[in-house]
């Protein structure tokens, strides 16, 4: 399958910024001040190490099979039969990571803004419009994050300052007072989610500069660091010891924002741009599962698995939780090791055969 669509190295920050931050920003506030408390902050900074090492690896994966995606190396790897399974897994993987990612949108949309909306309506809706993108290329998703995501984080930043004022600076004191422990428990969400950006290994064929790939890569990494990190710290700094109460801190966070009865509910601009960002995400997820799939089938075009695969993924985010404590559970103890099985150690082990067998 022949890549006609390129996406420039910009734009490559911005789609893996975003697929980490549209739904990190929201969740990950609450879920580590669980566990680590006050020195919530603290655990995106330490997830940046393991994200810098996967694009490491996937980078080294491209540079060895240039033009070629993740799905496609593998069989070259381990041979027609292992590697085909391998294939498939990931297409799995990817397709019910984003049924997921499309069952949080729906729980804080149901939730907060639309709770007489049916979640059937929302997921659908979002599923269509990234079923256009998806069918219409890469290049779609990459213009819309590049137009969106530089409005979304001026947007975050401008709330932050209207929020100043709520922030206790003794909500974060002492540093680290029960140890680097819970700081380090609290960590393996963030590193799952930071992890995410394994799928540059599905974009290569569709780089307009392969070679700036691990920049590009390492440059969305550290940005995501820092961007999560002002997240938890901004919320840590607001509500303290309750932060772990909340389900969005983030979205409570904005709805303090505002300049007396002039300048209010700036919640709902924040909210139609976050949805932007989830269309994003859950965009490149789709791409990712129809490409994957594509390659796998022997395709030459993967627009006729767009709608298919839409449907289905309609019907795994729907079915797989019962109420959103389900799916914060599945988030907190499940979510991490599936995640560093597909994220890290399968790409490491690809690496490690692909060497050995460059070498014999």
């Amino acid at each position: 399958m022949q890549a006609k669509e390129k996406i420039s190295s910009l734009q490559v920050i911005y789609l893996l910024v975003n697929v980490v931050g549209a739904t990190a920003m929201v969740f990950l506030p609450s879920l580590v001040a669980a566990v680590a408390s006050r020195d919530a902050w603290l655990t995106p900074l330490l997830a940046t190490i393991p994200g810098i090492y996967v694009i490491f690896v996937v980078t080294a994966l491209g540079r060895i099979f240039p033009g070629k995606t993740l799905v496609q190396y593998s069989e070259i790897i381990l041979g027609p039969r292992l590697g085909k399974i391998l294939a498939f897994l990931y297409v799995v993987f990817f397709l019910h990571v984003n049924g997921i990612i499309l069952r949080e949108f729906g729980e804080l949309l149901s939730s907060t803004i639309l709770p007489r909306t049916p979640q059937v309506a929302l997921i659908s809706l979002m599923v269509l419009l990234c079923a256009f993108a998806v069918y219409e290329g890469i290049e779609v998703l990459a213009r819309v994050m590049e137009l969106s995501y530089p409005l979304m984080l001026t947007l975050f930043a401008f709330l932050l300052v209207l929020v100043a004022g709520h922030m206790e600076p003794a909500n974060l004191l002492p540093v680290l007072e029960h140890g680097l422990g819970p700081v380090l428990l609290g960590s393996l969400d963030p590193v799952a989610w930071r992890c995410e950006v394994f799928l540059l290994a599905m974009l290569f064929p569709y780089l307009a500069r392969q070679d700036a790939a691990r920049r590009d890569g390492v440059i969305a990494v550290v940005a995501i660091g820092i961007i999560l990190t002002v997240d938890t710290l901004a919320s840590t700094a607001v509500f303290g010891p309750t932060t772990a109460r909340l389900t969005y801190p983030t979205f409570e966070l904005v709805r303090m924002a505002g300049l007396g009865t002039f300048l209010s509910r700036l919640d709902a601009i924040w909210m139609i741009i976050w949805i932007v960002s989830i269309f994003g995400k859950v965009g490149l997820f789709h791409f990712a599962t129809v490409v994957g799939a594509a390659n796998l089938l022997g395709l030459e075009d993967y627009r006729p698995l767009v709608a298919p695969l839409s449907i289905l993924l309609v019907a795994l985010a729907l079915g797989q939780f019962g109420n959103v404590v389900e799916m914060a559970h599945w988030i907190v103890f499940t979510w991490p090791p599936y995640a560093y099985t597909f994220e890290i150690v399968l790409p490491t082990l690809l690496l490690a055969a692909a060497r050995f067998k460059k070498a014999r």
